[in-house]
């Protein structure tokens, strides 16, 4: 491997994140849109925005497999990078729900794997040359913030541009993706090493045996049941915003806003993790979120961006708390099955009830009930799953007494 300075690794990883977040900036928040403008109803716009988290399900945990498996993980995060460069095209198909259908999972197979592939990367490059992630991932945050109103811009004039921009974001992406070093070999099991371990060592079937801490399981909870509220956000507010009399350049501009109250956290957050708990910090996430969701039920401008700027203590946290703890307490030649099983749990499981719940609340009940319906859901499942995890660390305790 090249020896780079510190320095140069830390800008590659910078861009890195960066251009991932860009390139999902210049078509993800205006694709639901897209669909209505196209004519498709709340139910079918719920099925699509679901097979991107089908896909972090069926699809994603393969290519987390191929890249801890092969050691080989520039490769593979260089194939989904490329890969979803020339599928987004698919979506000049056509504008009916099929082609939407088709386009949508040809997108998925590969985008979906992007972020937890290099996270898995930038997380583990990190701690080996003792750099901060949370600088690192001010990247993507800056990132957004800035091209999501550009995006906007251009897409208020022709929509079907977004799909154009996107692939660009994608390629410069990939660019940098390979000006990564070689992987490093010692990081990878060899399959005759495997085969020879004996059954006590060898992991398990299933994939949650290779956290080293049973906490993940609270973690893991808090960040399905944020990521219900957070998919129903992404997936509605800017048809709720597009209702209210909003144009695409307005969403562009509070999706700006969301990306840039993520800096004071991200700024912030290890030196929160070093006096709390992260079981803790996702339990008031949760509520937050909540609070986000009935905001945008004010119908002005003021809510929207109020509820916006809540989106960093909503989802910032959860997402760097579960991400660093899982790079911490899982082994390095797992690293890419662990952030897998995070982006399983929102961008998969979390996901697909978001959305499907959520059009089907919106359908049935207007998008205004719809917002106050899932504000209940969040803070009712949230509450009781804090109250087992309280009952749960009473147990340990009086064990550990005992």
């Amino acid at each position: 491997m090249n020896k780079l300075s510190n320095r140069k690794i830390s800008l590659n990883l910078f861009l890195i994140n960066a251009f991932i977040y860009i390139s999902f900036s210049q078509y993800n928040p205006f694709l639901a849109p897209y669909f209505a403008k196209a004519g498709i109803n709340a139910v079918e716009i719920g099925i699509l925005l679901t097979i991107g988290p089908i896909s972090s399900i069926l699809i994603q945990p393969i290519w987390a497999i191929i890249s801890d498996r092969t050691g080989k993980r520039r490769e593979v995060l260089s194939v989904v990078v490329l890969g979803s460069a020339l599928s987004i095209f698919s979506y000049y198909i056509g504008k009916t729900f099929l082609s939407f259908f088709i386009a949508s999972t040809l997108l998925a197979v590969f985008s979906t794997s992007i972020v937890p592939l290099s996270d898995a990367i930038i997380l583990r490059s990190a701690n080996k040359n003792q750099l901060d992630f949370s600088k690192i991932r001010m990247g993507g945050t800056v990132g957004y913030a800035i091209f999501v109103i550009f995006a906007g811009i251009i897409v208020k004039r022709n929509s079907d541009l977004a799909f154009i921009m996107g692939f660009i974001g994608f390629l410069i992406l990939f660019i940098f993706v390979r000006l990564l070093p070689k992987d490093d070999a010692i990081e990878t099991l060899p399959k005759k090493e495997y085969l020879h371990m004996d059954r006590e060592t060898k992991p398990r079937g299933s994939l949650l045996h290779i956290f080293e801490s049973k906490q993940i399981y609270f973690l893991l909870a808090f960040a399905f049941i944020s990521q219900v509220g957070l998919s129903f956000v992404f997936s509605f507010q800017s048809v709720y915003m597009v209702h209210m009399g909003f144009s695409t350049q307005t969403i562009g501009i509070t999706g700006s806003i969301a990306a840039i109250s993520e800096l004071p956290v991200l700024f912030l957050m290890n030196r929160v993790l070093n006096k709390v708990s992260p079981t803790k910090i996702t339990i008031l996430a949760c509520f937050i979120l909540a609070l986000r969701i009935i905001t945008v039920t004010g119908e002005s401008l003021f809510f929207v961006i109020l509820s916006q700027a809540l989106h960093g203590l909503s989802f910032m946290t959860i997402y760097f708390c579960c991400a660093v703890f899982i790079s911490k307490n899982v082994k390095p030649e797992n690293q890419s099955k662990g952030q897998s099983i995070l982006a399983l749990i929102q961008t998969g499981l979390g996901s697909i009830v978001g959305n499907i719940l959520g059009g089907y609340l919106v359908d049935s009940y207007g998008l205004k009930t719809a917002f106050v319906t899932m504000t209940i859901l969040i803070i009712t499942v949230a509450g009781l799953t804090a109250l087992l995890q309280y009952i749960y660390q009473r147990k340990q305790k009086t064990v550990i007494n005992e």
